[in-house]
């Protein structure tokens, strides 16, 4: 039975499917726009927003596990990430699939400062309460091309700069994904959380360091994404923190799976 990917739109997603795919799965998706790469790559997909619940519970037929990439550092309101991720645990609720994977982000509290933090754990509490078993990944900054514009772009004050973070790889992350789907196949009940902080502890500001192609082209800004005043704002917010997990009692995902942290050189 197959995996569905929801959301594979986005660049994590798309890649988690095709990483899949390439280990001899079944996979499927469910994606915004254009579904024709996602198709061609082998993956059906079913084109939707993702908050179509309809469309999503129709998609999971037959479907023996549901991933949902929790996202949204870089969006104004948290109130389409929290509807999206709403809408993935009723689809769930009401198809007959045997597990989820959820990855949230570190420092998922509905007491959290910030309405993303906050958005992440009301989604991971639904999930949680399903009859199926669930795992929760709580990552830590998933250092993309595109985090790292929104940084550069986003004029960070010198606290945030100085601020601790344990940046995880993306393909660090889906090795991370695939293992734990492997992992939870002979489970039949509970919803566990797992950290999966990067390896190393570094301030904010090294993610700012100029990539080749910057060097290249003088630094410039010229193609990069500038979020508005409003996703700037709410990003200086989240940015603040925790980004490293501190709770004892959340194992870590990468020792407990036996999968590196990041790919060897």
């Amino acid at each position: 039975m197959p995996v569905l990917v929801h959301a594979a739109h986005r660049p994590l997603g798309r890649a988690l499917a095709r990483r899949l795919i390439e280990g001899g799965g079944q996979v499927r998706a469910t994606a915004s726009g254009s579904v024709a790469l996602l198709r061609a790559e082998g993956v059906h997909t079913a084109a939707c927003d993702a908050d179509d619940e309809g469309v999503l519970e129709a998609a999971l037929t037959q479907v023996h596990t549901l991933v949902v990439l929790l996202g949204g550092l870089g969006v104004a309101d948290a109130t389409t990430v929290r509807a999206e991720g709403l809408a993935a645990a009723r689809a769930a609720e009401g198809a007959d699939i045997e597990r989820a994977v959820l990855v949230t982000m570190v420092g998922a509290d509905v007491d959290a400062a910030d309405d993303l933090r906050r958005a992440h754990a009301e989604v991971g509490d639904a999930f949680a309460v399903l009859p199926m078993p669930s795992v929760e990944l709580r990552a830590g900054l998933v250092d993309t091309p595109a985090l790292r514009d929104l940084l550069v772009t986003a004029g960070l004050p010198e606290h945030l700069r100085e601020r601790q973070v344990a940046p995880v790889g993306p393909a660090a992350l889906i090795e991370l994904i695939a293992a734990v789907d492997d992992a939870r196949a002979s489970a039949t009940e509970g919803h566990l959380v797992l950290s999966a902080d990067g390896p190393r502890r570094l301030p904010l500001s090294a993610l700012l360091e100029p990539s080749a192609a910057d060097v290249r082209s003088g630094g410039r800004l010229t193609g990069r994404r500038v979020a508005s005043a409003a996703a700037r704002e709410a990003l200086l917010e989240r940015l603040d923190g925790p980004w490293c997990n501190e709770d004892p009692r959340i194992p870590d995902g990468w020792e407990l799976l036996g999968v590196a942290a990041e790919p060897a050189p």
